[in-house]
């Protein structure tokens, strides 16, 4: 069964997925899913649909756990932003910081629209959520960020790309 619908799963997954690493890694990880929930499948009919529903969940899974990691390396930080110092290192551990208070869907978004620079419709498509959907949380983490982000700092600005 897994070999008549194996094709739809993978494209399915790798027009979600940043890279062909990544959505090779997912297509393993659902498939190893599968194979250990098969007993849950209630019906050959549905078997495409459930393989879908755990690659969705899967790619869910993937996108969560990026935002967790979410970090800001330092070299990729443009020295304009930071200030000589302990500062400058110290003003990066405030963003993460603040980025570590906000829940995993306001990091996910945050992390594809301004680290995987995607546009909205793209994340819409890749997230299999309305463009709506998108716009709102997209809005929503930018507050949650804004509100977290210690004020009293003014050696660096964080500007957030306008909608």
């Amino acid at each position: 069964m897994l070999q008549k619908y194996r094709r739809d799963i993978e494209r399915f997954v790798r027009f979600r997925m940043p890279s062909m690493e990544d959505a090779e890694d997912v297509l393993q990880e659902s498939f190893l899913a599968a194979f250990r929930q098969f007993q849950s499948l209630k019906s050959e009919e549905s078997f495409k649909s459930w393989l879908l529903g755990i690659a969705r969940h899967k790619c869910n899974d993937y996108f969560r756990k990026k935002a967790k990691l979410l970090e800001i390396p330092l070299d990729e930080v443009h020295e304009s932003k930071l200030c000589y110092g302990s500062c400058g290192v110290s003003e990066t551990l405030t963003a993460e910081e603040t980025l570590s208070k906000l829940g995993d869907k306001e990091k996910q978004i945050l992390y594809l629209y301004f680290w995987e620079e995607l546009p909205q419709s793209d994340i819409a498509a890749k997230l299999n959520i309305p463009l709506g959907t998108v716009k709102s949380r997209l809005h929503t983490a930018k507050q949650k960020f804004k509100e977290h982000y210690p004020h009293h700092l003014n050696s660096v600005k964080v500007q957030l790309r306008n909608v």
